[in-house]
């Protein structure tokens, strides 16, 4: 099988060495804003100048794995290259949020409609299976919730030691828990798109990121850190969802819940249904885990190429 890997940052990278693994499958080329490289190499050669669609016409793969950039003024290019693909009845795998926090309907409708497998586990929680476990779980889900965002559960957990908002924040820049620019991070937005992505995944609906009513952590100090601590409480970026409505804020979490011992980078996703609760815990960020998200997906399509 070939497949055409679109961005060829740390995750791109990261996804290439991985898929050394899988002799049956062949990496024909690999695409960025600078154009086409035919093949695998370590370092990114322009072999055609090209956009994304002119390089998976060219290619014509049987599996595109998008690890490019968000843009989430209108998903582009990916969107349209999903669309495109999809409706060749080319498999699609991505670790890119932004086409389905804003077009999650339009992309399943396709990949239904064609019968193309569609592969986004490593948009929420990278590897931690959070999207592929609603593949095999049964009953109806009554709600979600759970720490989808590893730069502000850093910082807060930070904070909770000891250290003030400005600190903590510099800390886990220094770490590269955190952008240079985190505000997608720190004001909510990121953990936004993940929980809209999980609504539909789990309920069964078609959502936008523009459904979700969010805040960050900037407004968060020291003193109210300390008072919670004094009382048992830790506060905690926490994203709902019951199907209706969705959320994301800033929340007291007390001992006996699962997510209180969820700390650093960490993220965890506790699903409640008609029949148990479960919570997943295990790393959210990092070039390895998102394309080990990734990884997975191809290991799912894979097995029903193979059935």
């Amino acid at each position: 099988m070939k497949a055409l890997l679109c961005g060829f940052g740390n995750v791109g990278r990261a996804f290439a060495e991985m898929i050394e693994s899988f002799p049956d499958i062949t990496l024909s080329g690999v695409v960025t804003r600078k154009g086409l490289m035919l093949g695998k190499n370590r370092e990114f050669k322009t072999h055609r100048e090209v956009s994304v669609l002119e390089a998976f016409h060219e290619i014509k793969p049987d599996i595109i794995v998008d690890t490019m950039s968000a843009n989430y003024k209108d998903g582009e290019p990916s969107y349209s290259l999903y669309l495109s693909a999809l409706n060749e009845g080319t498999a699609v795998i991505t670790v890119n949020k932004a086409p389905l926090s804003l077009h999650y309907s339009e992309i399943v409708n396709a990949s239904k409609k064609h019968n193309a497998f569609l592969g986004f586990q490593g948009t929420v929680m990278s590897g931690t299976p959070s999207i592929n476990l609603r593949r095999i779980m049964p009953g109806q889900i009554s709600q979600i919730k759970g720490i989808l965002n590893g730069t502000t559960n850093y910082i807060l957990t930070r904070m909770y030691e000891g250290l003030d908002y400005d600190n903590a924040l510099r800390e886990a820049q220094e770490k590269g828990y955190a952008e240079r620019d985190p505000e997608l991070d720190v004001n909510g937005f990121d953990a936004a798109a993940k929980i809209t992505i999980l609504t539909n995944v789990f309920f069964n609906t078609s959502k936008t990121i523009k459904d979700v009513k969010f805040e960050g952590i900037k407004g968060i100090n020291s003193s109210l850190i300390k008072e919670k601590k004094e009382k048992g409480i830790k506060m905690k970026l926490v994203a709902k969802s019951n199907g209706k409505d969705v959320s994301v804020t800033l929340s007291e979490i007390n001992e006996n819940e699962p997510l209180y011992s969820v700390d650093y980078v960490t993220n965890a996703l506790e699903i409640i249904s008609e029949i148990q609760n479960i919570t997943i815990i295990g790393p959210g960020a990092g070039p390895k885990n998102a394309a080990y998200g990734a990884l997975s997906d191809l290991h799912i399509f894979r097995g029903k190429m193979m059935l």
